[in-house]
């Protein structure tokens, strides 16, 4: 793994979905800093393919599963995490855009891609939790479940089961 030389040295802030922060700095490749321990965090490639982080000589398997500018998500052990890596000055911006932004009231979720709904797993008036599945849609033989994205109510579910929908179609409204 090669670091750009820019970042080493520098305070970096892991920003998670919920808007949690995790300060650290990268001394070296194998040298990273947080909350003023030093950690010995290495990672392996195998030679069949496979990822693995060591932390402190302790190894967790470890999937890159997206990666969009500087928002990632991984699977640690299987668990899935998504965040993304600031600067001090690129947290403040965010932090103010997101303060100028107005609230909006309902979440939307829309059919990622076109296919056929499996199965819809929430119903009117029910309480969901971000991370909560919503509904399957099936779409090149894989069933993909969708997620809230937010805290809320089932506000409208504008599909039923065996429909076949176009990306983009809106698929459920999630009242905050």
């Amino acid at each position: 793994m090669t670091l750009d030389k820019n970042i080493l040295n520098r305070s970096l802030i892991a920003v998670g979905k919920d808007n949690s922060t995790y300060e650290f700095q990268i001394n070296n490749r194998y040298e990273y800093s947080t909350k003023g321990q030093k950690l010995k965090v290495e990672f392996i490639e195998e030679a069949d393919g496979f990822l693995l982080i060591s932390c402190e000589g302790v190894r967790y398997p470890v999937e890159i599963a997206s990666v969009r500018q500087n928002e990632y998500e991984v699977l640690v052990n299987g668990v899935s995490y998504t965040f993304s890596i600031e600067t001090p000055f690129s947290l403040k911006r965010r932090q103010i855009l997101a303060a100028q932004k107005p609230v909006n009231e309902s979440e939307e979720i829309h059919a990622p891609m076109p296919g056929k709904i499996v199965n819809v797993l929430v119903a009117a008036g029910q309480e969901v939790q971000p991370g909560d599945a919503i509904l399957v849609l099936e779409a090149m033989k894989m069933q993909n479940t969708l997620t809230a994205t937010s805290k809320g109510t089932i506000s409208k579910i504008d599909v039923k089961i065996g429909q076949t929908v176009s990306k983009d179609d809106l698929l459920v409204e999630i009242k905050r």
